[in-house]
Order: structure tokens, then sequence, then C-alpha cells
């Protein structure tokens, strides 16, 4: 890999190119099928995304290699749309391991991704930020100097402060930073997102969402800041603002904790947020670090007129029905089972605001709000007081204002 770098500097660029390219991305058959038929080649940065988005695939660099970022690069893999460039982690064994799975480069650092995927492949579209939160702010300013828009894992950032401000920095920097809420692109959430905007409650009156994890993290996470308003709640949060179109003015919060050793260190494990929405619906959130039963995740929303839920997902259909009684499956083991076809979904909006200049649907000012709320139910916790939120001007209450525009 170094030697071909440093070979750049010494034979035509075309040729190292090509030779970097047939070395390090191979010539899967079915890759390269996908590629030739959808086109790989790119406009000058200026107009890249203004280019007909039936020649040419968006080009990406993952950052970060664990968990998230495996799962987005086998759906960019996957998906026509994209071109996956590199991945990007400072553990580079972590990053090559990665990459050879997915037929790409691996890189220690963003500036040299940058610049090699630039060089041999053109001209870079953006950056999917799977790293952690504390490397977010690098990573889009980053990105705000070469023009590079930004798909990032919630949150955005660690603070609502800090969210308003990498959002100015995208906005001085002219480019489109997209959060991901994976829920607001899952079918079923959708489907009764829908049905309560378009009334077929009626009036929401209150709504129960029930949460609990699988499997639970490892006790040195919970023990090393693993708390549970920041890490679990923001998905909820953000889905039941966006279904009741509606902002959050009051937070009670409270937790338990499940042995002694979390309760020592005051950590909870489990947790409800009761929260008193601008227009009257009440909402209560239950969390949990653990289900032995499988991925635990619903919802209900009851209103004047009706009910709309989402009810969990097992991991098989099949249902045996005998003189033992009636027996199905688990449920699905974790969110990358559960979510796999939203967040599927998720990076195919994020293919339209690349290729066709989509506005991307979760606002700046949604993010801040989720940052708020959840930072409330922290401070509610901590201090066993209802804690106030005020609304902004600019609340969900009012039209929503394209991503696009709200940066």
């Amino acid at each position: 890999y170094y030697i071909c770098r440093a070979t750049l500097a010494f034979i035509p660029i075309e040729v190292a190119n090509q030779s970097l390219i047939m070395l390090f991305t191979g010539v899967s058959t079915a890759a390269r099928s996908i590629a030739v038929s959808s086109g790989a080649m790119f406009s000058s940065s200026a107009s890249r995304r203004r280019a007909s988005a039936g020649i040419r695939r968006a080009k990406v660099v993952v950052v970060g290699s664990g968990r998230m970022g495996q799962i987005r690069s086998s759906l960019i893999y996957a998906n026509p749309r994209f071109e996956l460039c590199g991945i990007v982690d400072t553990n580079f064994d972590a990053a090559s391991v990665l990459a050879k799975t997915y037929e790409t480069l691996p890189f220690q650092t963003l500036d040299e991704a940058i610049d090699i995927v630039n060089r041999i492949k053109g001209p870079l579209d953006a950056l999917i930020v799977s790293s952690s939160t504390n490397t977010h702010e690098s990573v889009v300013k980053e990105a705000a100097i070469h023009q590079l828009d930004v798909f990032t894992e919630k949150p955005v950032d660690e603070t609502a402060d800090k969210i308003i401000k990498l959002f100015d920095i995208a906005e001085r920097g002219d480019i489109s930073l997209c959060c991901g809420f994976q829920r607001r692109f899952d079918a079923s959430y959708v489907a009764a997102a829908n049905a309560v905007q378009r009334g077929d409650i009626g009036t929401p009156v209150t709504a129960n969402i029930f949460f609990a994890d699988h499997p639970c993290p490892p006790k040195e996470f919970l023990l090393s800041g693993g708390n549970i308003f920041m890490d679990l709640s923001a998905h909820d949060l953000d889905y039941i603002m966006h279904a009741l179109e509606d902002d959050v003015v009051s937070v009670y919060a409270t937790g338990t904790s499940s042995t002694d050793e979390l309760e020592a260190h005051g950590v909870h494990d489990n947790a409800n947020v009761l929260m008193k929405f601008s227009r009257g619906t009440t909402v209560n959130l239950f969390m949990s670090r653990s289900a032995t039963y499988g991925y635990d995740q619903r919802c209900e929303i009851f209103g004047s007129a009706g009910l709309v839920s989402v009810g969990n997902e097992s991991a098989h259909s099949a249902v045996l029905s005998n003189v033992d009684g009636v027996m199905k499956s688990k449920l699905k083991h974790s969110f990358p089972q559960r979510f796999n076809q939203a967040f599927a979904s998720e990076l195919d909006a994020f293919a339209n605001t690349l290729l066709l200049d989509t506005p991307w649907p979760v606002t700046a000012d949604q993010c801040v709000r989720v940052q708020r709320v959840a930072d409330a139910a922290k401070l509610s916790c901590d201090e066993d007081r209802v804690v106030q939120i005020p609304v902004a001007p600019s609340s969900s209450v009012q039209e929503d204002v394209p991503i696009a525009s709200a940066i």
C-alpha cells in the first residue's frame, strides 16, 4: 500500500490511478458489474451533485470500523448508487479487515483518505461518520474544508450547544450535515407516523414507548459512562416528536440500577421518561439495557378516535401449535436485525441527497431539540424534579424546514 503511494510521485498519474484501483478494489464480478451498470464517472467537485444520477454513483468513505461502521459498509457495498471508496479508523488493523471484506481501501487518518481517494478515484462526495460521538466535530470540520457532505450517526455531538456549532460549521462550509434517526425510515414506524399525521386516530392523547435492548452492553461500558438517557433515548425522542409534530415542554425522568455495583457508580440500566407536549399529549418512554428474550421495541399512540401501534418483529414467523401449547420464535436478536431495512432506506435517502439534491428529512433544529430533551431527562433524574423545556420560535409545531435550508 505505502509502496504504491510512494510510486505515485514517479509514474504518470493515469497509470498510478488504474494500478491502485485494480490492486486494492479487486475485480469481483458482482461488484464490477454493478459499477458498470450504474456508472462510476464523476463530474468536478463544483457540479458533482448536479450531474445526472443515472450515470454515476456517490463516492463515500466510512469513518469508523466498529459495529455501526460494519453495518453501514455492508449496506453501502450492496447499494448500486454508492461506491465505497475507503474505511478510516485510527485502528488501522480494524480498518484493513473491514476494507478487505468490501474490496476497498483502508486508512488511518481522514486527511490521507481524502487525498488518496480524490487522486485515484476522482472527487469524493461524502463521509459516512460511524465513529464515536467525540470524534464528530473534527470530522465535520474536515468535511467542511473539503466541501464533503456528511451523514452521521446520532447524536450529531454530545450537547445541544455543540450540535448548533457543528451545523453552523456545515452552513459556512456549504455542505449538508445529515443525522440518522432510523425509526423515520422503518416501514412500520413510517406507517404509524403517517396515520397520526393524517388524523386517523383523532387528537393524540397519550403514547407509550417500550424499549428493552438486547444483548446487554458489557459492564465496563456501563461503568465508564454509558448514560441511559444519552445512549438509548434519542431515536424514540426524535420519532415521537416527529410523529406528533409537536414539542416536549416538560420532562420528569427516573431510573434504577439492577446491581449494587451499578448503583454504587450512579449508573441506571432501567429508566422512565414522562414527557408533556405543548398541545397536551403525554408520553411515557421506558428504557432497559437488557431483555433476555431479544430486542423489544414497541410504540403505541392513543388518540380521541383510535389507536396506532408498532409491534415487535420475531426472528421468523413460524408458529408451532400442539398439545404443549403455541410456540413461536424469540424476537430479533438486536437492532441490526430489527432495523436492517430502515438502515438501508436511510442510506438510500442519503443517496438522494447526494445525487438528486433532495433535502434531508431531519432538520438541524430537530437534532438540537432531541438533544435538549435528552439533556433535560438526565438533569431531571439527577435532581429528581420536573424540568421545563422552553419551546423555540422555530419549533416543530410550525412547518418543518428542509435541512438544506435549516443549516
